[in-house]
């Protein structure tokens, strides 16, 4: 049951891979806009805090991902490795900020 809807799922993503990839580019791009601007530019990372670092470590893969083309991009699997990077880099910029808040840093 599962590998047949799985297979449901695949060609479905073979159809709109493009968008798919695409929205993910842009919102790569707009975490690392948010993850330099909101802890760099500004002066706020803390000494010795390196979350925010982790986090530009996981959106830098995610683009290298996208840009480096392969034959797997119109797989699943490959899509949902980077995919799931990308919450990671997600989770470190959210808690970026929610140390920042509890810090008082603002």
């Amino acid at each position: 049951m599962l590998i047949n809807r799985y297979g449901i799922w695949e060609n479905g993503f073979i159809a709109g891979h493009v968008n798919f990839w695409s929205h993910l580019s842009r919102f790569n791009n707009l975490l690392v806009i948010m993850n330099i601007s909101m802890f760099f530019l500004t002066g706020l990372v803390a000494k010795g805090y390196y979350y925010t670092f982790y986090s530009l470590i996981c959106l830098g893969a995610v683009g290298m991902g996208i840009l480096v083309p392969t034959s797997l991009i119109r797989r699943l699997w490959y899509y949902w490795i980077f995919f799931s990077v990308e919450l990671l880099g997600l989770y470190y910029l959210v808690a970026s900020m929610i140390y920042w808040i509890n810090n008082s840093a603002a």
